[in-house]
């Protein structure tokens, strides 16, 4: 792993996790929260459903249990998806997440858009994603219309596709 990754990842070896559990992933998943004591630390079961489904790819993705973290999960009560602090290690498998994502979205977006009562409040999706891909770093923090989302993850995907850089 070079050397921002490492620093980027640096309050997980705060928390104890070993470097050598890192090596090879191409993305990590950890609690919202995890920059503070570890005490205080939980996962949110959006966050075990969506390593779930990206591991099924065929990505080599670890969340705090792969870290041996040992988390309470919490599981919210509301229609709200809460993904959690993403890393995205390595950059060609963008366009697997930005599918994942968007199939594990569809159903709030169908549901925003089915709303009788525009009063009634909407469900989003809170998330913050690091892309790393060399020495560059994009970081994006995202709580919101889960749609709007989707069309950010996949205009930054065909950004670096087309022009080979980071936005």
């Amino acid at each position: 792993m070079d050397l921002y990754k490492k620093m980027a990842l640096k309050d997980l070896w705060n928390l104890g996790v070993n470097e050598t559990l890192i090596e090879g992933k191409d993305i990590i998943i950890l609690p919202e929260n995890y920059k503070e004591n570890k005490d205080s630390l939980f996962d949110a079961q959006d966050s075990l459903n969506i390593s779930k489904l990206l591991k099924a790819e065929g990505i080599a993705c670890a969340n705090s249990f792969d870290l041996n973290l040992d988390l309470p999960t919490k599981d919210r009560k509301s229609n709200d998806v809460w993904i959690g602090q993403m890393y995205i290690l390595n950059d060609f498998v963008v366009p697997v997440v930005v599918n994942i994502l968007q199939s594990y979205l569809q159903p709030l977006i169908l549901q925003r858009k089915n709303r009788r009562d525009e009063r009634a409040p909407a469900a989003e999706v809170h998330i913050d994603i690091n892309i790393f891909k060399g020495a560059d770093k994009t970081s994006i923090s995202y709580n919101g219309d889960p749609e709007a989302f989707i069309k950010i993850m996949k205009a930054l995907n065909n950004n670096d596709q087309s022009n080979d850089h980071s936005i």
